[in-house]
């Protein structure tokens, strides 16, 4: 019997992965809602976009499209919604965190099958984002997948914070151009969406948080990758839940890291719901915050400070003859014409 070409493996493995945790984001529909979910927003903004009607007009309290904020996702999120947009919620909610998820796991095993990062889709991290239909996975993948890294543009503040730790020339100009693309077509969004930001009172910059400040000394390590994501991670504004933890599971290289995750954003996850009520809803964020800083940032902190500051690395002749070129250039550039 011949065994199958890996990548058949890893798509089987994807697939697998992306259903189960479709099928889990969907159960939470098997008792009644009480809010939409995270992703309901640009799903519908997604459908009036495609209609030609402004979704920051017609989205938020006492809208038609009722909401307890306003639209507060850029129009690149709608846009890269559209595919969605023709299912009913339910449904776009499994499909959306379910191809997120497959595309995490397609990611995460272009090298290995045993890779010890796969062991995300056992945690809290994960579950959060599945119940709340989140972008984390989604995005995570298209940080390490330079052909979806136009996506980052989505959710512009973790974008940019993925993109410090895993940058590429496909990923910048992708969401560059993604990004151009919606503004020509829809050139009102960027001032509507700047003018609803103001409604996110709940965001929060963990390094800002007790003990916060204390993640800046990854930068000891800047030249790796992981470093830069706890630092970036830390410094962008947030909601702080944790499914936001699940890019931070690319720190891991070992079972053991994984298991140390996975305890730890379980254990943070399980005092934030013991003892904060979500009817307080900005104290709820609030405390979300500080256990993430001191069960999970802090950790990974002190991961990424035990390794080598390697990985980065500059052709400094390259850029100084670039430089050279460049100066000799310039005169020829300005020089005016002899009469």
């Amino acid at each position: 019997m011949t065994t199958p070409p890996r990548w058949q493996v890893r798509l089987a493995c994807a697939l697998a992965i992306g259903m189960a945790v479709g099928a889990f984001a969907d159960l939470s529909w098997t008792h009644p809602r009480t809010e939409p979910s995270d992703f309901w927003q640009p799903w519908a903004a997604a459908r009036l976009l495609v209609q030609g009607k402004n979704p920051y007009e017609l989205i938020g309290p006492g809208r038609i499209y009722e909401h307890q904020w306003p639209l507060v996702y850029p129009a690149t999120a709608a846009a890269a919604s559209i595919p969605f947009a023709w299912a009913p919620t339910r449904l776009a909610d499994a499909l959306f965190i379910g191809f997120g998820a497959a595309a995490l796991a397609w990611t995460l095993t272009r090298h290995t099958l045993a890779n010890p990062q796969l062991w995300v889709f056992a945690s809290f991290a994960i579950a959060i984002s599945a119940q709340t239909v989140q972008w984390s996975p989604l995005l995570t993948a298209a940080a390490m997948t330079p052909a979806l890294g136009f996506l980052l543009a989505a959710k512009p503040t973790i974008g940019v914070a993925l993109f410090a730790a895993y940058p590429s020339r496909a990923a910048l100009y992708g969401a560059g151009l993604f990004g151009l693309l919606t503004i020509a077509i829809w050139p009102y969004w960027v001032t509507a969406w700047l003018a609803n930001l103001h409604s996110l009172t709940h965001m929060i910059t963990p390094v800002t948080l007790w003990g916060g400040p204390l993640i800046l000394l990854a930068l000891l390590r800047w030249r790796r990758a992981d470093a830069r994501l706890v630092v970036a991670l830390a410094c962008v504004p947030q909601t702080p839940v944790l499914c936001e933890a699940v890019p931070l599971f690319l720190l891991v290289r070992t079972l053991r890291e994984a298991v140390l995750l996975l305890v730890l954003t379980g254990i943070a996850g399980k005092i934030v719901g013991s003892t904060m009520s979500p009817s307080h809803y900005n104290e709820w964020m609030a405390a979300n915050g500080q256990w993430m800083v001191w069960l999970v940032y802090l950790p990974c902190t002190a991961l990424v400070l035990c390794r080598p500051n390697e990985g980065l690395t500059f052709d400094w002749s390259r850029i100084w003859r670039r430089f050279i070129a460049a100066m000799r250039a310039a005169p020829l550039l300005t020089r005016t014409p002899s009469v």
